[in-house]
């Protein structure tokens, strides 16, 4: 029985996940985050700025130096995986970028 209601509050958990990523057509995995970026902020995303942007990565602070300040960190590894940050009214959205090219690998929504 337990079972079961787990089951079920996956399921759940994945069409509630499945509709909030619904709703950023512009993010699709593999685009570059650049190009994500324009149409997220075009759409009322605001980038939240990293004001501990010291306690992040030597990667990512070269990244926020650039201008790209909504740069959370990121581990310079196999992947060179990358998080950033944004906000629309009580929602609070993180994309997270694999390779130096930036490109988008996943996204969520979280609401406050």
């Amino acid at each position: 029985m337990n079972i079961k209601i787990l089951l079920i509050f996956l399921i759940l958990l994945t069409a509630v996940s499945a509709k909030a990523n619904s709703a950023l057509p512009v993010l699709k995995q593999g685009i570059l985050y650049s190009e994500a970026k324009a149409s997220l902020i075009e759409d009322g995303w605001i980038p939240i700025k990293n004001s501990r942007i010291e306690r992040s990565s030597l990667y990512a602070q070269e990244i926020y130096e650039r201008g790209t300040f909504e740069v959370v960190d990121c581990i310079s590894m196999e992947l060179d995986a990358c998080w950033f940050r944004y906000k629309k009214k009580n929602q609070m959205l993180e994309v997270k970028t694999i390779t130096r090219q930036l490109k988008i690998d996943k996204f969520y929504v979280i609401k406050d």
